[in-house]
């Protein structure tokens, strides 16, 4: 059997030295779990929020955890700063949370302001009520600084069982008209 030819790159030159697949596998593109544990926790924390499910991206949107890589106003993706395409690393120092629809605006730009972020960001605001919905519906429960509650199941909404859950079930929507 021959000797295959030696690989070569894009610009016809000869590896000399492993193939282009060895060199991105020694780069990976995407995020491994421990790097995106790392961003997530380096991003702003919302206040009143759960920080573990709650965040801000670096434009200021608020971001829930649970919806990572969907294309709502509240899910995200894991940006790489300095683009992946321009050299950029995929490391917690150049990771990033940005809402979808900002990440998928910034492209593969180096540097892109935040007021300019913001104008890409998802004009939908959300209350604290709307997000304790939000939150309950992901979640089955709230967890908030002073207002922790859970989803209360249909046998106790029938009067048939009382839950030995200590917590407190939600009223929600709310009552009042704050």
């Amino acid at each position: 059997m021959a000797p295959s030819s030696p690989r070569r790159d894009l610009d016809g030159e000869g590896t000399g030295g492993g193939s282009s697949a060895a060199r991105e596998k020694e780069r990976p593109r995407s995020f491994d779990e421990k790097t995106r544990s790392a961003c997530w926790r380096k991003a702003a924390a919302v206040m009143g929020r759960h920080p573990e499910r709650w965040r801000q991206d670096a434009a200021g949107n608020v971001v829930c955890r649970r919806f990572w890589s969907c294309h709502g106003c509240l899910c995200y993706e894991y940006d790489h700063i300095v683009p992946f395409s321009k050299g950029g690393e995929s490391t917690v120092d150049n990771c990033q949370i940005l809402q979808t629809r900002v990440n998928r605006s910034k492209s593969d730009k180096a540097w892109i302001e935040q007021a300019e972020m913001q104008g890409f960001s998802c004009d939908i605001k959300f209350t604290d009520k709307e997000l304790d919905v939000i939150e309950m519906a992901v979640y089955g429960d709230v967890i908030r600084p002073g207002k922790q509650c859970r989803c209360r199941t249909v046998a106790e909404m029938l009067g048939k069982v009382k839950s030995k859950n200590q917590m407190a079930a939600c009223e929600l929507p709310y009552n009042d008209a704050s």
